[in-house]
């Protein structure tokens, strides 16, 4: 648990407690301005399930084929039942459900530094020494409001990304690293009357500190206290539990940490939650490519196939976007360790879901795959687009502590073709 909270914003002491309570129970301190700009805005989506690819993904081995070209080595290209459209001979499953999904082939970003890139890509701002920014889904908490009254409107499943940023810790995501473990340290120590005995005695510690300063912070830390007891005995629990699923369902994902992930991404949708990000990390491929990838691409194809049928089989797909991506792609040269190099000059992206139309491809590269040639796709672009499908007020400005503002998605253009 704690290694999982270091990769998120660095944090002081102080702002570590909040960004906990915050993550577990989405206290909010300026409900006002949510209602304010929740007014504005209305999309079909209500929910994101991101998976993010950690690592750098190749394009020319999964999404974005070149069959023919010096450059693809000895992957191969299938067909998706689209006319033109092919993907890699490792994404059977996706290759079947391509009606279902959108593929962005024009990702392009200007840095091949694994963390600058992956915080450009998840949040659409180039990183800053003087300011972090947050996460799709703390903008989406702070234009729409909270989404579930007890569970966080974010959660990280298998690795951390970026935080709440300025925010702020209400907005922060809640992380989970093994999702066949659940929730942990969800269980109250003792329980019953003797929980409530130690409750009472630290309510009475806190009185003199409580009625001195009467502060939206200090009460917020209160009502941290509430909705934990609340939380402890609360059936939400119950959604971190895959046991609580059926086997067949499970069958369905596999045992794989990835798989069942995906399984919990679906669960918690299903109970409420609007954001969850699911890290699946092992893909900065300098060698070995072709014994390493293809087993890697298999899995997720199949997963995510997976994860669509079973959210259209549980009347969530509509309303849920399904996000994959990753912070580059790697050089079209096969180096001499027979793997591929970062290259962030174009990479791909899946949207699904969610009002967005599948069974096309945004954007081009060129007959190598080296640099884009039709609609280059910014990370903010295609931050937008997934703004669009939430309804998020892209032309909204959003105040930072410090008096500076900001626009949800970076001024970016969403792909206004996955929307028709």
């Amino acid at each position: 648990m704690k290694s999982e909270f270091n990769r998120l914003d660095p944090l002081t002491r102080r702002s570590f407690a909040e960004k906990t309570a915050a993550a577990a129970f989405g206290l909010t301190l300026m409900p006002t301005m949510d209602k304010a700009i929740a007014a504005s805005t209305a999309g079909k989506a209500k929910h994101v399930i991101y998976i993010y690819m950690g690592g750098g993904m190749t394009h020319l081995d999964t999404f974005d084929p070149k069959p023919g070209a010096d450059t693809q080595g000895q992957t191969k290209a299938i067909d998706t039942g689209v006319a033109g459209i092919q993907l890699s001979e490792y994404m059977p499953d996706l290759a079947k459900n391509f009606k279902d999904i959108a593929i962005v082939r024009s990702l392009t970003q200007k840095t091949g530094a694994h963390g600058g890139a992956s915080y450009w890509m998840q949040t659409g701002f180039q990183e800053s020494n003087a300011i972090r920014h947050p996460n799709l889904g703390g903008w989406a908490q702070k234009a729409l409001g909270k989404q579930h009254e007890q569970l966080p409107d974010t959660i990280y499943i298998g690795g951390g990304g970026p935080g709440s940023g300025f925010l702020g810790a209400q907005y922060a995501p809640l992380p989970i690293g093994d999702p066949s473990k659940g929730l942990p340290n969800s269980k109250a120590p003792v329980k019953g009357g003797r929980m409530e005995e130690r409750l009472t005695a630290l309510e009475g510690l806190n009185r003199p500190f409580t009625d001195k300063y009467h502060t939206d912070e200090v009460q917020a830390y209160s009502d941290f206290y509430d909705n934990t007891l609340e939380f402890l005995q609360s059936k939400e629990l119950e959604v971190f539990d895959l046991k609580k699923e059926k086997k067949e369902t499970r069958d369905l994902y596999g045992n794989g940490r990835f798989g069942q992930a995906l399984l919990l991404s679906k669960r918690l949708v299903k109970s409420g939650v609007r954001f969850v990000r699911v890290g699946n990390g092992g893909w900065d491929m300098h060698g070995d490519l072709w014994n390493r990838g293809p087993g890697k691409i298999n899995e997720f194809s199949k997963g995510v196939a997976n994860l669509i049928q079973d959210l259209k089989a549980e009347g969530l797909f509509d309303s849920t976007v399904v996000v994959l991506t990753t912070e580059f792609g790697r050089t079209p040269k096969i180096n001499a360790r027979g793997g591929r190099d970062h290259h962030p000059r174009c990479f791909s992206g899946l949207i699904a879901g969610g009002g967005i139309q599948g069974g096309q491809v945004w954007g081009k590269t060129d007959a190598r795959g080296i640099s884009v040639e039709e609609d280059p796709t910014t990370p903010a672009d295609f931050n937008a687009t997934i703004a669009t499908a939430l309804g998020l007020p892209l032309d909204k400005r959003i105040f930072a502590p410090n008096g500076r503002p900001f626009f949800i998605a970076n001024k970016g253009t969403p792909i206004q073709q996955f929307f028709s």
